[in-house]
Protein backbone atom coordinates (compact mmCIF):
# COMPACT_ATOMS: atom_id res chain seq x y z
CA UNK A 1 0.00 0.00 0.00
CA UNK A 2 2.21 3.13 -1.42
CA UNK A 3 0.81 6.41 -1.25
CA UNK A 4 1.73 7.37 -4.60
CA UNK A 5 -1.33 5.39 -5.60
CA UNK A 6 -3.17 8.19 -4.01
CA UNK A 7 -1.38 10.66 -5.76
CA UNK A 8 -1.98 9.03 -8.87
CA UNK A 9 -5.59 8.66 -8.43
CA UNK A 10 -5.85 12.63 -7.52
CA UNK A 11 -3.82 13.42 -10.66
CA UNK A 12 -6.03 11.56 -12.90
CA UNK A 13 -9.28 12.86 -10.89
CA UNK A 14 -7.28 16.42 -11.81
CA UNK A 15 -7.30 15.88 -15.88
CA UNK A 16 -10.55 14.52 -16.19
CA UNK A 17 -11.63 18.01 -14.41
CA UNK A 18 -9.76 19.43 -16.48
CA UNK A 19 -11.28 18.03 -19.47
CA UNK A 20 -14.91 19.21 -18.63
CA UNK A 21 -16.50 22.50 -18.08
CA UNK A 22 -19.88 22.03 -15.56
CA UNK A 23 -20.29 21.11 -12.33
CA UNK A 24 -18.93 17.99 -13.33
CA UNK A 25 -14.89 19.64 -13.23
CA UNK A 26 -15.95 20.86 -9.62
CA UNK A 27 -16.87 17.57 -8.19
CA UNK A 28 -14.00 16.23 -9.80
CA UNK A 29 -11.78 18.63 -8.43
CA UNK A 30 -12.87 18.15 -5.25
CA UNK A 31 -11.79 14.39 -5.46
CA UNK A 32 -8.45 15.28 -6.57
CA UNK A 33 -8.54 17.49 -3.49
CA UNK A 34 -9.70 14.95 -1.08
CA UNK A 35 -6.89 12.02 -2.42
CA UNK A 36 -4.24 14.68 -2.49
CA UNK A 37 -4.94 15.79 1.25
CA UNK A 38 -4.96 12.13 2.89
CA UNK A 39 -1.94 11.42 0.89
CA UNK A 40 -0.05 13.94 2.73
CA UNK A 41 -1.32 13.13 6.17
CA UNK A 42 0.67 11.17 8.21
CA UNK A 43 -1.46 9.01 9.58
CA UNK A 44 -2.74 5.74 8.83
CA UNK A 45 -4.35 7.03 5.77
CA UNK A 46 -8.25 6.82 4.34
CA UNK A 47 -10.79 4.02 5.39
CA UNK A 48 -12.67 1.64 2.79
CA UNK A 49 -16.16 3.66 3.21
CA UNK A 50 -13.98 6.95 2.18
CA UNK A 51 -12.20 5.84 -0.56
CA UNK A 52 -15.65 4.09 -1.83
CA UNK A 53 -17.11 7.47 -1.69
CA UNK A 54 -14.53 8.69 -3.70
CA UNK A 55 -14.66 5.80 -6.17
CA UNK A 56 -18.63 6.27 -6.81
CA UNK A 57 -18.31 10.11 -6.75
CA UNK A 58 -15.97 9.32 -9.80
CA UNK A 59 -18.18 7.17 -11.23
CA UNK A 60 -21.33 8.94 -10.84
CA UNK A 61 -19.74 12.64 -11.83
CA UNK A 62 -18.16 10.94 -15.11
CA UNK A 63 -21.07 8.55 -16.45
CA UNK A 64 -22.01 10.79 -19.11
CA UNK A 65 -19.18 12.08 -19.98
CA UNK A 66 -16.72 12.03 -22.71
CA UNK A 67 -14.51 8.66 -23.47
CA UNK A 68 -11.83 11.04 -22.17
CA UNK A 69 -12.96 12.01 -19.34
CA UNK A 70 -13.98 8.80 -18.25
CA UNK A 71 -10.37 7.15 -19.15
CA UNK A 72 -8.96 9.65 -16.27
CA UNK A 73 -11.64 8.60 -13.74
CA UNK A 74 -11.16 5.21 -14.65
CA UNK A 75 -7.66 5.35 -13.77
CA UNK A 76 -8.09 7.48 -10.70
CA UNK A 77 -10.71 4.29 -9.74
CA UNK A 78 -8.22 1.89 -10.67
CA UNK A 79 -5.40 3.74 -8.17
CA UNK A 80 -7.79 3.95 -5.58
CA UNK A 81 -8.67 0.85 -5.82
CA UNK A 82 -5.16 -0.78 -5.81
CA UNK A 83 -4.29 1.24 -2.85
CA UNK A 84 -7.60 -0.05 -0.87
CA UNK A 85 -6.45 -3.62 -1.13
CA UNK A 86 -3.39 -3.17 1.14
CA UNK A 87 -6.07 -1.52 3.87
CA UNK A 88 -7.07 -3.67 6.49
CA UNK A 89 -10.80 -4.36 7.32
CA UNK A 90 -13.92 -5.21 4.63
Amino acid sequence: MTRQLLVDAAEHAERAAEAVDDGTAERLAGVADDLRAVADESRSGPDHGWMAKRINTLREATSNADEGVREHADAAIESISEYREGVPGV
